[in-house]
């Protein structure tokens, strides 16, 4: 009889450890994106298995499969050059490669044979496509590069200028009802539902707005969704000052 009430206890005990651990999982927005693409033959358009495809400037890359697909995983937003290299044909280098945070970006290559005394590069400029394919929301991304030209003072303010915000309300909804995440973390200020901690300007590297039909993992928001991907380190220094003037 003791020995089946201890072993009752202790299985009561990871029961109810297992039944609070599943319900405090939280599940945070995505702050990278991927990048996926095939790499043909410019001749024969047959497939390259092996072709090494390299983001400048980061640590990331991957090589061909025998379909001649590759899959880039783990991407912050931004924009990217990608290099395609393979011995015995050109690189072929896409400039100005646009990556979001959550999204897929598709970048596919040509290649073209050549000697190895007469290597050459195929540099091309991606081209934003007009309608986004894994897109299920209405959804605005605004880059550094944007944010740098805007002016504005602080975050609240670019996402004041996207359609459909007014003042902080998305769609007439109330301010307690957006949701605020820096880096996929909630920032909600618990008493009054708006963000309670600020990211500056020159720290953002992207800022998605989503104002209609989230996807699940966006399980507190209401009206709408305020996603901030902050830069990273790099080995450089570097800072900037900004000045105002008026009457």
């Amino acid at each position: 009889m003791g020995l089946n009430m201890k072993y009752f206890s202790i299985k009561s005990i990871l029961y109810n450890f297992f039944i609070i651990t599943l319900f405090n999982i939280s599940v945070f927005a995505g702050t990278t994106g991927k990048v996926v693409g095939q790499v043909v033959d410019a001749t024969n358009g047959e497939p390259l298995p092996g072709v090494n495809i390299l983001i400048e400037n980061t640590m990331l890359g991957a090589a061909t499969d025998v379909d001649g697909t590759f899959l880039i995983l783990g991407v912050p937003p931004g924009i990217y050059t990608v290099r395609a290299e393979m011995i015995g044909y050109n690189d072929y280098v896409v400039n100005n490669l646009r990556i979001s945070a959550d999204k897929t970006t598709r970048v596919n290559f040509k290649l073209q044979q050549t000697s190895l005394e007469l290597g050459e590069t195929i540099e091309v400029t991606a081209e934003r496509p007009l309608v986004k394919k894994d897109l299920t929301s209405t959804e605005s991304s605004v880059g550094s590069d944007v944010i740098e030209n805007l002016p504005v003072e602080n975050f609240s303010d670019v996402v004041n200028l996207q359609a459909g915000v007014v003042d902080g309300h998305f769609r007439g909804g109330r301010l307690g009802e957006v949701t605020y995440l820096i880096d996929g973390v909630p920032v909600n200020d618990v008493y009054s539902g708006s963000y309670a901690l600020e990211v500056e300007n020159n720290s953002i590297q992207e800022l998605t707005v989503i104002s209609g039909t989230f996807n699940a993992e966006y399980g507190q928001a209401m009206s709408g969704v305020v996603n901030v991907v902050t830069k990273e380190g790099t080995q450089h220094y570097r800072g900037n000052i900004t000045l105002y003037g008026g009457d």
